[in-house]
């Protein structure tokens, strides 16, 4: 990939993490659909680490490092879409009781919250090997491995 083409993807990354019209979920707090990605992730990840192997401005480069580790938090539209009918059920019997029936070839609340745990796990382990890349990226740079500032930031 050439200079141009990476920074073009981290770019459209970055635009869709500016938007303000979009909806975490509830079930798996900051949750967003793949959907919204111009790119596949991986692709993505790769751009970013290319930046972070050259990126010397701090600013920048805590931008780049927290971008990397939000990038998990993007999950099949699928399983998105479920969370999401999940949320909103849970938020509207709260404020009113004439809630549509739940179609049905949804899974049960219990199987739901089952796989809203192992996606929150999974994208938990996913974050932590995340901090070990960027740990590497900043030797290979020079810079001190200490992530302190980073997780105090986006925890």
């Amino acid at each position: 990939m050439n200079d141009k083409t990476v920074r073009d993807i981290v770019k459209a990354f970055a635009e869709v993490l500016d938007r303000d019209d979009l909806e975490p979920l509830d079930l798996v707090p900051s949750a967003l659909p793949e959907s919204l990605l111009r790119y596949p992730k991986g692709l993505i990840r790769r751009s970013i680490a290319l930046l972070l192997l050259e990126e010397t401005d701090m600013d920048r480069r805590q931008i780049l490092e927290e971008s990397y580790l939000f990038l998990d938090n993007f999950i099949a539209d699928q399983d998105y879409k479920l969370f999401y009918f999940y949320d909103k059920s849970t938020d509207n019997i709260a404020q009113s009781k004439n809630l549509e029936r739940k179609p049905l070839n949804l899974p049960s609340k219990a199987e739901v919250m089952k796989k809203a745990q192992h996606t929150n796990q999974r994208i938990k382990e996913r974050w932590e090997q995340a901090l070990e890349e960027i740990k590497v990226f900043r030797r290979i740079m020079g810079l001190p491995d200490d992530l302190s500032d980073l997780i105090s930031r986006v925890s």
